[in-house]
């Protein structure tokens, strides 16, 4: 159903809920009246049945009467609340005239009322009505204005609910293509090589981490296990151009490799491991992965050796700051991402609420 679809759907659906409010609400005003109306007459001494029938009668044809009102009120749901109100006091109006003059003929008809119709008493007695149904207009359009401002909220979490899903995947989707790059022409040199085995490994690895990681959904939260499997399938990839600069460690606990978070959070910290780490030293470098809790807050924490300043590869920082708006986007300020570099050891630290999967 598109947006269009839906944006009616939600506004008929919200006609009915007011029509069926705005009915009870009728139906429990005119009786209410009904009852105070009848105590008068019987304090005052001069209730009959004749007349009690009579009012019954007039209460269900002021019910019908404020159905119709509500029912044109509703009906107009593209004008503004100023235009409604107008409608309202024009409605009430010709509603209270017409039902003066019912009650008039229905109370004749019970013997109730033989008098001549005076024009004064005629004026005095539509003002009197306009003012009761005034009374029942003023919570019909309490009703409809407290119905509007719940369908504009409605849109505007869905509206806020769009703008979030959009940002996670952009923000997701800004995973550095460049390793896929260079994988490329790793394998193409394997390839022209003669090393066959090396490469049909690569692409299988490839494949698999291509594989895992376009079928997440961005929006979706993996288990940490989930997660270390992509990475250990990306390093694996990463082992074939490196060899033997690079080795990789995951230290991280079996109670919480249950641990639930965001997908692919771990990616743009690792690539810069590889990047700024193994890329940057002529020796062997360690990749290590390791997680720990501490008071309900996962702690993930991606190390590499780093390079002498001098031989720092430069980068845009792209990777970091992803990793720091998911975090901020999808926990708050609960989601952060300290990255510092101590005795020769680079480490990103993604901190986030401890949450277990089912």
């Amino acid at each position: 159903m598109g947006m269009m679809e839906q944006g009616l759907a939600s506004e008929r659906a919200t006609a009915r809920r007011v029509m069926r409010a705005g009915l009870l609400i009728s139906i429990g005003y005119w009786t209410a009246l009904l009852c105070v109306l009848s105590a008068l007459a019987v304090l005052d001494g001069w209730e009959m049945w004749g007349t009690f029938a009579a009012r019954a009668i007039n209460t269900v044809v002021a019910v019908l009467i404020s159905a119709v009102i509500a029912k044109l009120v509703v009906g107009s749901r593209k004008s503004s609340f100023a235009a409604k109100c107008v409608l309202v006091l024009v409605l009430t109006l010709i509603g209270s005239t017409i039902y003066f003059f019912a009650t008039f003929e229905i109370f004749r008809l019970f013997g109730g009322n033989q008098t001549p119709l005076m024009l004064n008493d005629a004026l005095r007695l539509i003002s009197y009505w306009f003012a009761q149904f005034l009374g029942w207009s003023a919570l019909l359009l309490a009703l409809l204005y407290h119905h509007e401002v719940q369908d504009r909220e409605r849109q505007l979490s869905s509206l806020r609910e769009q703008a979030y899903g959009a940002q996670m995947r952009a923000l997701r989707y800004q995973i550095n293509p460049h390793f896929l790059f260079n994988t490329l022409n790793a394998l193409a040199g394997l390839i022209e090589e003669r090393e066959l085995p090396n490469a049909e490994r690569m692409v299988l690895s490839l494949s698999a981490f291509l594989r895992s990681t376009l079928a997440l959904d961005p929006l979706q939260d993996i288990t940490l296990a989930d997660e270390l499997d992509i990475q250990a399938r990306y390093l694996e990839i990463e082992r074939e151009r490196f060899s033997d600069r690079l080795s990789t460690r995951f230290d991280v606990p079996d109670d919480l490799r249950c641990a639930m978070v965001p997908s692919l959070i771990l990616q743009p910290l690792v690539e810069n491991a590889v990047k700024h780490g193994v890329s940057s030293l002529d020796r062997c470098v360690q990749v290590r992965i390791a997680a720990e809790a501490t008071d309900g807050t996962l702690s993930v924490h991606v190390e590499n050796d780093a390079p002498p300043e001098e031989r720092r590869t430069e980068g845009t920082g792209v990777g970091l700051r992803n990793v720091a708006e998911r975090l901020r986007a999808r926990f708050g300020e609960t989601g952060r991402l300290v990255s510092v570099k101590s005795d020769g050891i680079f480490r990103s630290t993604v901190t986030m609420p401890l949450r277990c999967a089912q």
